[in-house]
């Protein structure tokens, strides 16, 4: 039994094994995503500003858009925390007991992810679209330093990668979990035996010796002459024997 899994989990309190946990390719796409999140973030609200010498306020290094840097900032910010929700959504999914709680728990974790990978893929153009249009005026004396924005258009481009990675590892969990949970279940094998061999099952003679030890065989049929009959065997449980793509 220590090799059921549904969704991408085992059994529902198995222990915790950090070692196994953090070599698992969605925690560590998640990983990668929470630390460009934080570049991302501090890149932005940190260089992501120039103030001209004629200026009271200072400007956004990406086309002068305001709102383009508090969107910078805030993804990054929103990233970091998308993460580490789903990192510890992931660990405590052996603790998850309900086959259709981990569904639920796996295709938000697909639709979490997916969306941060087209958030981060518009952004990366967007970022660096207008960090290229970005003019500085030929009579600001104070020097500009763009380096910061650079570092958050890569950034940008890093998750965009990070949570690719995690919505297509979340996506092939889902996938391993919607094909093992509409497999027929033993129960439901049982109830697909023949007729002919539930016929077989009715039994109106003597039972004695049956079940007691040391008593010889039964017949293979009951009916004089009748042609051996034989119940089929069910089909394997597909909850067993599936290693499952530790994801």
């Amino acid at each position: 039994m220590e090799n059921v899994r549904a969704y991408g989990a085992g059994l529902a309190g198995a222990n915790f094994d950090k070692n196994t946990f953090f070599k698992k390719p969605t925690v560590l796409f998640r990983c990668a995503a929470l630390l460009f999140g934080l570049i991302l973030w501090y890149s932005v609200s940190k260089g992501g500003w120039h103030k001209p010498s004629d200026a009271i306020h200072p400007v956004c290094l990406y086309g002068r858009s305001s709102s383009t840097c508090s969107f910078a900032t805030a993804v990054g910010f929103f990233a970091v925390c998308g993460a580490i929700v789903l990192i510890v959504l992931d660990a405590k999914m052996d603790q998850i007991s309900s086959v259709p709680t981990r569904r639920r728990a796996v295709l938000a974790d697909l639709v979490v992810s997916a969306i941060f990978t087209a958030i981060f893929l518009i952004g990366f153009f967007t970022f660096w679209s207008k960090l290229s249009a970005f003019e500085v005026d030929e009579d600001d004396e104070n020097p500009i330093k763009t380096n910061n924005a650079k570092f958050g258009i890569l950034s940008a481009l890093l998750s965009f990668l990070a949570w690719g990675g995690a919505a297509f590892f979340a996506w092939r969990r889902y996938e391993e979990g919607n094909q093992a949970t509409h497999e027929p279940n033993y129960d439901e094998h049982f109830g697909q035996v023949s007729t002919d061999v539930q016929d077989g099952y009715g039994y109106g003679g003597d039972s004695t010796g049956i079940g007691h030890v040391g008593a010889p065989p039964p017949q293979s049929s009951y009916q004089s002459g009748a042609a051996p009959q034989t119940m089929q065997q069910p089909p394997s449980n597909p909850y067993t024997q599936s290693e499952g793509y530790g994801y």
